[in-house]
């Protein structure tokens, strides 16, 4: 997901014509007031006059500056997405997070299958607590909440509760797998060992008239019926 952000614009277009704008009266400025000092410098206006024009440039490219500083502001805001600068990067910084959270409840559910003590199961948890954390900040909440302690407090709050409800989670069902899996192995066992051995009992126990020739090939083919059953799924 954190690499479909090249597909949205990091700023609107409008914005950026108007950050250009921005310098252009920067720029402008600048080239009038070397113009006063020039003039000054070379006698061609009075000390008087001088300060006249350095205070009305002054002010008059204030107002300017400032009328586009604020209309930056509305275009920055207007293409801001909860609270982040675009969305392109909130669905940058949303796919790092996923990212951490899937693989965090990987390695949780590898550490169970492999029996791994809990001082490996506290790193995987680890991963959880902070991609839950951030999980409910970029959903819920916007940047500027980021610096009011009672967020924060909330937020580690909702996140410890989400991660132990996803660490037990995660813990039943890997123990599911584990069962699944080694029923799996015992039916594989079954096809590959037991069974050849079984059949080679049963035909000795038929030369030796201990069984019937039909019960027996009836028996098998029930028995290669069901396992079939089994390992095609049906």
């Amino acid at each position: 997901m954190s690499l479909f952000h090249v597909f949205f614009a990091s700023q609107s277009p409008e914005l950026l014509n108007e950050q250009s704008h921005y310098k252009k009266i920067v720029s402008e400025r600048d080239s009038v007031n070397n113009l006063h000092v020039n003039k000054f410098e070379e006698d061609l206006i009075s000390k008087a006059e001088y300060l006249s024009l350095v205070k009305s440039s002054f002010i008059f490219y204030k107002n300017k500056l400032k009328n586009s500083s604020a209309k930056k502001r509305k275009l920055a805001e207007k293409f801001s997405f909860r609270g982040r600068s675009s969305f392109h990067f909130w669905i940058f910084v949303f796919g790092l997070v996923t990212a951490l959270f899937f693989f965090s409840c990987k390695s949780l559910h590898d550490d169970f299958s492999r029996g791994s003590t809990f001082k490996f199961h506290f790193v995987s948890f680890t991963g959880i607590l902070v991609s839950i954390f951030w999980f409910t900040h970029l959903i819920f909440l916007t940047q500027s909440d980021f610096t009011q302690n009672k967020y924060i407090a909330a937020i580690l709050i909702i996140a410890v509760l989400f991660s132990i409800f996803t660490y037990y989670l995660v813990k039943y069902y890997s123990y599911k797998d584990n069962l699944i899996d080694k029923q799996l192995s015992f039916l594989e066992r079954i096809r590959v060992f037991h069974y050849p051995r079984i059949a080679k009992k049963a035909k000795y126990a038929e030369k030796a008239g201990l069984i019937e020739k039909s019960d027996l090939e009836n028996d098998i083919d029930e028995f290669q019926k069901d396992l079939r059953k089994v390992f095609n799924g049906n």
